[in-house]
């Protein structure tokens, strides 16, 4: 015991902030407990209390291993196997008969699921309970669960409009994985890629991980030049027909038959700039609401995942993963995609304001000024 305390692995693991210790501490712990729980009894003793504290604590300790990393799922597996085995062996022991046997399998069964149950629920009602303010890293998790937290997302969420409708100024982010935003700014395309492919020369469109005043959109009705928000609200549903209007250069989200970026299997998006050419504008987006089911067909704020798809090419928005060169200021690259559900074209409102103003330097001016995390 001394020398496995004394192991130079286990005492450098312990200087960092790792959960190893912890993992072993309970395995081990509960490990012992199901040996003591296995030594060799009497009938009489079959039943005794101290026996089945035994069996009790090592399924705390074991499933308190599993609540620590995952891994110690193994250590579970392992008490159970011994369990069974312990009660194989009862089996053959013919001072047992066949009721006493069907209870042991009754009550083992009962006490490992109870604690295992007990413990695995315990542990994440009290994380909920207790850590249920905002920290510096909350933007790992989902917008959803942010909004639940105290002093964090949930101080601007709480009083913004739930519905999204016609001249709502929204910010959209990349739901699943990599925490970013939809983003533009008034730099372009390059016209000509180092492989010797050509762009759109249009406007960068990009998914920026941080909360910056270029996230911000204008959902529009592709009939309606009028921005501002009336009353009752126009609202959005699924499968509705939207432009996606930038906030601070007042370009509409765009996508053409040109090849992306760093992804030339994908489609490139942009913000359409008209230079008089032949190639107009392709800026319909058709509003899929992923999870409508337990949602609804309304577009909400927070709640709602949704997919745009591309009207003129059928295609998804999407968050490729992949990072742009020094032009594109090493923002993660967005594109459309013809394979429309996966993960990464999936898209939540996360902050939401109505538009007061027509006035656009008014409304660009309320955008800078918009409080944000």
């Amino acid at each position: 015991a001394f020398l496995l305390l004394a192991d130079n692995a286990l005492l450098t693991q312990s200087r960092f902030v790792l959960m190893e210790s912890q993992l072993l501490l309970f395995s081990v712990v509960g490990l012992l407990c199901v040996l003591r729980f296995r030594r060799p009894q009497t009938v009489r003793n079959h039943y005794s209390l101290r026996r089945w504290a035994w069996l009790l604590l090592a399924f705390v300790c074991l499933t308190l291993s599993l609540c620590v990393k995952y891994v110690g799922f193994y250590s579970w597996c392992l008490g159970i196997a011994l369990v069974c085995r312990d009660y194989w062996r009862l089996l053959a022991d013919r001072a047992v008969s066949d009721i006493s046997a069907l209870y042991h399998a009754v009550l083992r069964s009962a006490v490992i699921v109870a604690a295992s149950l007990a413990v695995y629920l315990a542990v994440f009602y009290i994380h909920l309970v207790v850590l249920n303010k905002a920290g510096p890293h909350d933007s790992v998790m989902t917008s959803a669960f942010q909004a639940n937290l105290e002093g964090g997302l949930a101080s601007i969420t709480r009083g913004q409009p739930l519905e999204v409708g016609h001249g709502s100024q929204v910010t959209l982010r990349h739901t699943h994985g990599r925490a970013c935003w939809l983003h533009s700014h008034p730099h372009v395309y390059p016209i000509r890629y180092p492989d010797q492919r050509g762009s759109s020369h249009q406007q960068q469109v990009t998914c920026y991980t941080f909360k910056d005043v270029n996230n911000w959109w204008i959902v529009k009705r592709p009939n309606k030049d009028n921005l501002v928000v009336s009353q009752p609200v126009d609202v959005i549903k699924h499968d509705d027909v939207v432009q996606l209007v930038h906030g601070i250069t007042s370009r509409a989200l765009n996508s053409h038959d040109v090849a992306a970026a760093m992804s030339p299997h994908n489609q490139e998006v942009s913000c359409y700039i008209d230079y008089n050419v032949s190639m107009p504008a392709q800026n319909l987006w058709r509003v899929d609401i992923v999870n409508r089911e337990q949602e609804g067909d309304v577009w909400h704020t927070i709640q709602s995942q949704v997919r745009l798809i591309h009207v003129n090419t059928s295609q998804a928005l999407k968050f490729s993963g992949r990072q742009l060169p020094d032009w594109g200021f090493n923002q993660h690259e967005v594109v459309t995609d013809r394979v429309i559900h996966q993960e990464d074209t999936v898209w939540n409102v996360e902050e939401h304001r109505y538009t007061k103003s027509e006035d656009e330097k008014e409304r660009e001016r309320d955008l800078v000024n918009a409080e944000m995390i």
